[in-house]
């Protein structure tokens, strides 16, 4: 009798402590609660890992119901801002240092994974059958595969949230399980009131910055595809400004320019046909044959025939470290 006692002890012990437990559908279920909200403000920190560099940021993202978002993304080593901005009129990249934009006609940020945007994170679980749930003392996480189709070496995350299903982190990992992308959030506030033009492009403070016409440095990519190699390179100067033409040669050839960014009077918006795409450290307008982006006080046209739109991404990303391969 006394063993008989134990047994069903032990059996309502085990049941009672199964009863704390959440699975992952209902710890997404959860998390998906605190998305039921009019606007949030999300403020973090985000590094990324690119040809053995790592990029720092700053984070900020504001978002309104009614699909308006803006992104501030602040390279915490240059201060060099860019904007990311989707209202009714369409997305745009906005450099305020130089008071000029693009406009682009995007299914950004839906077309692929975004670790700043919450809604991306919950698509990203709702999108895998397989998400798997660790409880720990103070915090849980939820492990899911990712979608960035230019970057086939990203392929899961882990993000951490507080009991409450807030999230605290968000990691990206390559398929040999290293880290690439990390997203510390410091702050999350749900149900903002944000001015009524805050999602306007026109209303974006330029930030001062000098007019240079000169390139003294000539920035050459790190990463180059098997059997391609430096060809020539040409400065020409036009109109008071200078630019570099680099040619290189082989199965997969491509020219790259680089000439001096300068800051316009009156803001300069510039409609585009191509692909928003943020690929590492480069925000860019991506075409069939050719990418374009701003970084650092610098204009940058990628031009190839014979790349794929990854080899385009990592050749553009990789100009962010001054080498010779000459």
């Amino acid at each position: 009798m006394h063993i008989k006692k134990i047994i069903i002890t032990l059996f309502v012990l085990l049941l009672l402590t199964g009863c704390g437990k959440m699975d992952s559908k209902e710890a997404i279920n959860k998390y998906k609660k605190h998305l039921d909200t009019d606007s949030y403000t999300l403020t973090g920190e985000m590094d990324i890992v690119s040809n053995e560099e790592v990029y720092h940021y700053n984070v900020n993202v504001d978002y309104k119901e009614g699909d308006y978002y803006k992104v501030s993304l602040i390279n915490k080593n240059t201060t060099n801002e860019q904007i990311i901005l989707k209202n009714n009129n369409g997305v745009y990249v906005v450099t305020p240092a130089l008071n000029k934009s693009y406009k682009f006609q995007s299914e950004w940020p839906y077309n692929s994974s975004q670790v700043y945007i919450l809604s991306s994170l919950l698509n990203d679980l709702e999108n895998d059958s397989n998400v798997v749930l660790e409880e720990m003392e103070e915090e849980y996480s939820l492990t899911s595969t990712v979608n960035y189709p230019n970057n086939s070496e990203l392929i899961s995350q882990k993000i951490i949230f507080d009991k409450d299903m807030i999230p605290k982190l968000v990691e990206v990992y390559n398929k040999e399980g290293i880290s690439c992308i990390t997203l510390k959030i410091s702050k999350i506030e749900f149900d903002n009131d944000f001015d009524e033009n805050h999602f306007e492009v026109s209303k974006i403070e330029v930030t001062d910055e000098e007019n240079v016409s000169n390139i003294d440095e000539i920035i050459y990519p790190m990463y180059l595809p098997v059997g391609t190699k430096f060809n020539s390179e040409e400065k020409i100067s036009e109109d008071g400004t200078q630019r570099v033409i680099l040619s290189f040669t082989g199965d997969k050839s491509f020219i790259l320019i680089e000439e001096v960014s300068n800051l316009k009077k009156e803001h300069e918006v510039t409609n585009t046909e191509g692909e928003l795409v943020f690929y590492e450290n480069i925000v860019g307008d991506l075409k069939e044959s050719s990418l374009s982006w701003t970084m650092d006080g610098k204009d940058y046209y990628l031009i190839a025939e014979n790349l794929t739109n990854e080899e385009m991404l990592k050749v553009a990303s990789s100009t962010s470290v001054v080498s010779s391969l000459k």
